[in-house]
């Protein structure tokens, strides 16, 4: 059933509204500056909005991973760089609401708060019950506000974080409003686009590295798609299968196992590499192209010309084009010719063209090719799930039109 949006939460004049959005953006490991606001960009036409309205804004995101950090990398998980940009980008100033995530001091900054004014709460995950989904936790938050909001579609398959499942319960408890974002429910609107109705041909691009961390993804994608090219270091588990060297590049025996079930769909539903770029493992500066063994002493890198040419004519054959995992080591530029190459074909294509986040958003937004897109999902893992058809209690909490 559609879940309520913005428009559906009535008169917002002088209320405070809890807006969980997913700012978990990379930082610089040494200053922990942001370096890329992209997610935070995502947000702001939700928080704009609810300004508009009269409405003041409690924003709130996990950052990182502080329970794996190192007392020096905390310090920079913090958010109040993650606020300064923020700030930055609507043009008003932005305050972190203090050093806890909840507790008096918070609630004195939040009742504060007046009409057209964002406060963000300190980085939810410094609070070890926010993903553990504490009711405490959860009921000291919703009291903080008078609606909530779901922006966050990157974090939306996370049912143990309290922001994103137990709140919002709170909230429904004492009779408070709950809707998606503007960000979410473009997300929502786009994926269930694709899975109902595409413009055929549907073409799906796969890589990264495993295959049994996306087995349930490509299964998913097998039953709605015409095609699908694999690439990435995925590539190299299915080519190591049908018998080809892979050299040095390391394929797991428990990835072989993944793959084994989908070998029956290649040459027919699925295409791989027909030839792939390597380079030396003691030195990645020596690189040499190959369309069968792969010498030892070398690993896969990127895929190579004949490849790309096969892939972006499939891409320019298509209606629809889904894609998620980069086809090589992009982040290296010797290595990013297979990745960019891909993204400048769909740029060109007239299909549907819909890049699947992670990674292979910032590869789109690196090249410079995100805004030709029809669509660049914020949520990895979300996008991945959402796809393979599971149920977020995220999205179960928000009320039903």
């Amino acid at each position: 059933m559609p879940k309520k949006i913005l428009t559906d939460l009535g008169d917002l004049a002088g209320k405070k509204v809890l807006v969980r959005v997913d700012f978990n953006v990379p930082l610089d490991k040494k200053t922990g500056a942001v370096k890329n606001d992209r997610r935070i960009r995502g947000a702001l036409p939700t928080i704009q909005a609810l300004l508009k309205a009269g409405a003041s804004v409690v924003a709130m995101s996990h950052l990182g991973r502080p329970d794996k950090a190192t007392a020096e990398e905390r310090v920079n998980l913090t958010m109040d760089k993650v606020a300064a940009r923020l700030g930055e980008l609507l043009g008003q100033p932005v305050a972190k609401a203090g050093t806890d995530v909840v507790g008096p001091d918070v609630t004195a900054v939040v009742a504060a708060l007046k009409p057209g004014q964002v406060v963000l709460l300190e980085n939810l995950r410094f609070d070890p019950r926010e993903q553990k989904n504490d009711g405490e936790f959860a009921a000291a938050i919703a009291a903080l506000g008078d609606a909530y909001v779901n922006d966050a579609f990157g974090t939306c398959h996370n049912d143990n974080d309290a922001t994103m499942v137990a709140v919002p319960a709170a909230l429904k408890a004492a009779g408070k409003p709950r809707a998606v974002g503007l960000l979410v429910a473009k997300e929502l609107e786009i994926i269930e686009g694709l899975m109902t109705a595409p413009k055929h041909p549907v073409l799906a691009i796969m890589g990264g590295a495993k295959v049994s961390d996306k087995i349930a993804f490509i299964n998913a994608l097998l039953l709605k798609v015409d095609h699908l090219l694999i690439g990435g270091k995925m590539a190299y588990t299915f080519l190591k299968s049908q018998g080809i060297d892979v050299g040095s590049t390391r394929v797991a025996a428990e990835e072989l196992d993944a793959a084994k079930p989908l070998l029956g769909y290649i040459g027919g539903k699925i295409t791989l590499p027909v030839d792939y770029l390597a380079a030396k493992s003691d030195d990645l500066s020596t690189t040499k192209l190959f369309d069968g063994n792969i010498d030892a002493g070398y690993e896969g890198v990127d895929i190579g010309p004949k490849t790309l040419a096969l892939f972006s004519k499939k891409i320019q054959d298509s209606g629809t084009v889904i894609w998620n995992g980069p086809v090589g080591w992009f982040e290296q530029a010797a290595f990013s010719v297979g990745t960019k190459g891909v993204a400048a074909a769909m740029a060109a294509s007239s299909a549907v063209t819909v890049v699947g986040g992670g990674e292979t958003a910032e590869a789109v937004e690196q090249f410079g090719y995100d805004a030709k897109m029809t669509h660049v999902s914020t949520g990895g893992g979300a996008f991945l799930a959402y796809v393979e058809g599971k149920k977020f209690q995220s999205l179960a909490q928000i009320d039903d039109k």
